[in-house]
This record gives structure tokens, C-alpha cells and sequence, in this order.
């Protein structure tokens, strides 16, 4: 669900915003000194609305975007409009991922931009700086990645038109937005009370879970890493599920519903499917800590471990049974972009 808390002032101080951006294989999320939004990173080519088109925008705004590709419909507005096999998503890493996978970020990125800067039209120009990551083992794209968001973009939604100038964008592995938003205050600064020193991050996302290991403020490449697993194994079994006992597929919205309630309503009745529901979280689960196994056998150097991520809360129980110092991050799902700005302020600052 695409959500927004507070409202942006457009002009920085410096004339210059700093924009905590977690481009998720789920949901993306952006984070800045008072607003948060976020929304699915889902796209699909944009199809007429034959009724209620000015109620339905106004629903989703933003959820519109125009590029050299057309004219797309994004997050809510994508699931509620779109048929499923129109629908084009972030998945893992592939041959053409620092492309195709970059240009679909690029995209999102621009959604993105356009929500913060709702309201905002005559293409006024908005000077960014960007921190954002990647899973671990994917961060031999980040080069490209930057290569992508840095320079001038035009940024025309439903709701703003503006020229997006990126004049700086800093990419590091995705769980360590979690460990910076633990380690370093909102204003950049060092946090005086942190004082683990061997910081350990598991970090549950749609299509991949990462872990990472900070030693001191150093990471530790050996001792981070990803796994191609995710959420989406659960929601595909219980899709199957769902298909199997009533003939038809489900949308996502219903999918992702039965997951984190465990109840389907069918014809006006409530279903238990609690019990399929935790077969299909069993890979997640099993995905997770032999990720964890493999990277920090039983953990002991690790003082403590924090779960993020939008599936932190579906792998809690069996994590924290095999790993007792393990913290369930408070708003797991934005903590990684938290930690990107708060980065991104410390690097402003230590120049």
C-alpha cells in the first residue's frame, strides 16, 4: 500500500535535498528529514479508464508516470488497474540485471521523486543527492547503478513535473542502511550510545535476504552475502494455494493479505488457512538461517543481530531461536533507507 507521512518542504537549506532511497524488489521507499513514502515496486504499461478516472487518480497520486517508454501506471495503481500478467516487477539478479534492472529502478526512482515533490509542476528544477544499495552480492553493479541516477531526469507524473538534478549518488550494501540507522543519528552524527561492537544484520526482503556483518565500522565481505529467496516463495505457494482450492488466480493484493493474516475470505466468509500459510513460509524460514548458518555458523562473535525488511516479522520466531541476541528492528521495512540518509548526512558533514 502506497503511504506518505508529512509533508516536504521543497527547498533544503543548501538548496540541495538528501533522499534516503530503498529501491526494494517489494516495495520502494523514500525517506528525507520529515516525509516518508512509500509504494510496491510494480509497473505496467498504463490502459484507459473508462469510468471514475479522476476519483481513481486521486486515490493514487503519483502512480502516473510519463518516459521515453509511454505512460505507465505504478504501485497501488498498478495492482488495482492492471491484470497480473501485464505487470512487470524487480526480481534477482540476472545477465542483463545493471540494464534492464537499472532502467526499471530509474524508473521507480522518478515515482519516487514525483510523490516527495507532490505539487511541484512548470519542470522546476530540485537538486538531489541520493543514497541508496543494493543486496550484497549484487553490489558489482553499482557503478552502473550510479551511472543511471546521477545527471539531470526529467520527472513527469500525475501530480508534479519537475527536472530531477542528482548531483551525488552513494550506493552500499542494502542491510548496512539498517546497521547506519542504529550506529548514526537522523543529523548525521555518531550515535554516543551504540556500543556493539561486531554488528550483524539479517535483512528479509521480497526476492532476496542479506546479511551483513559490521566489525567496528569496517565490513566484513566474507561474512555477508545473499540468497535468491525471499517473501515472493511464500506468496507464490500460497497463490498456489489459493488457485488450487478455488479455480481462479488471486490478485496480489488478496495474496498478500492471507499471508500476513492467515484468513481468506471467500463469498463473504472468513477461511482459516492459517495451516497453509505456514507451510509456504518453510523455505523463507529455512532459506534465512541457512544463510545464516553459512555466513556466522552460531553466531557467537556476533554481538548482536537486527531483523529488517518488509518479511522481518515472518522469520522472527525461528531466527531469534537460533540466534537469542537477535533485535527486531522498529519499522523494519524503511530502516535500510533511514540509514541511507543518515549516511548520507554523516558523509555531508565529515567533509
Amino acid at each position: 500500500m502506497s503511504k506518505r507521512r508529512n509533508t516536504l518542504n521543497p527547498v533544503a537549506p543548501n538548496g540541495v535535498i538528501t533522499i534516503g532511497l530503498d529501491i526494494g524488489y517489494g516495495v520502494v521507499k523514500a525517506v528525507t528529514s520529515d516525509t516518508v513514502i512509500t509504494f510496491p515496486s510494480v509497473a505496467g504499461h498504463a490502459r484507459e479508464i473508462k469510468f471514475q478516472q479522476a476519483e481513481i487518480a486521486q486515490r493514487h497520486p503519483g502512480d502516473q508516470i510519463t518516459d521515453d517508454e509511454g505512460m505507465w501506471f505504478v504501485g497501488d495503481l498498478a495492482l488495482a488497474q492492471l491484470p497480473p500478467g501485464e505487470l512487470l516487477r524487480l526480481r534477482g539478479r540476472t545477465a542483463n540485471e545493471a540494464t534492464m534492472g537499472n532502467a526499471f529502478r530509474l524508473r521507480l526512482a522518478k515515482v519516487a521523486i514525483g510523490k516527495l515533490f507532490n505539487g511541484v509542476h512548470n519542470r522546476d528544477a530540485v537538486h538531489i543527492r541520493l543514497a541508496t544499495g543494493l543486496p550484497c552480492d549484487h553490489m558489482r553493479d553499482a557503478a552502473e547503478l550510479k551511472k543511471t541516477l546521477l545527471g539531470t531526469h526529467l520527472v513527469q507524473t500525475d501530480s508534479a513535473e519537475v527536472i530531477a538534478n542528482v548531483t551525488e549518488v552513494m550506493v552500499m550494501p542494502q542491510p548496512y542502511g539498517t546497521i547506519y540507522s542504529r550506529t548514526l543519528t537522523p543529523a548525521g552524527d555518531l550515535n554516543p550510545t551504540y556500543t556493539f561492537m561486531r554488528t550483524g544484520v539479517c535483512d528479509v526482503g521480497t526476492y532476496t535476504v542479506d546479511v551483513a556483518l559490521d566489525d567496528d565500522g569496517e565490513y566484513i565481505d566474507s561474512e555477508s552475502g545473499s540468497v535468491e529467496s525471499g517473501v515472493f516463495t511464500a506468496q507464490e505457494r500460497i497463490a498456489e494455494s489459493l488457485e488450487r482450492d478455488y479455480r481462479q488466480k488471486m490478485p496480489y493484493k488478496i495474496v498478500e493479505d492471507v499471508l500476513r493474516t492467515g484468513r481468506f475470505r471467500a463469498s463473504g466468509d472468513l477461511v482459516d488457512y492459517s495451516a497453509e500459510v505456514e507451510e509456504a513460509l518453510a523455505p523463507l524460514r529455512s532459506a534465512t538461517l541457512n544463510l545464516l548458518s553459512e555466513k556466522w555458523k552460531a553466531g557467537t562473535t556476533v554481538d548482536v543481530v537486527y531483523l529488517s525488511g518488509g518479511g522481518a516479522e515472518l522469520v522472527l520466531r525461528e531466527v531469534i531461536s537460533a540466534y537469542p541476541q537477535t533485535q527486531l528492528v522498529k519499522q523494519a521495512q524503511i530502516a535500510n533507507a533511514q540509514g541511507y540518509l543518515n549516511y548520507a548526512r554523516f558523509a555531508e558533514t565529515a567533509r
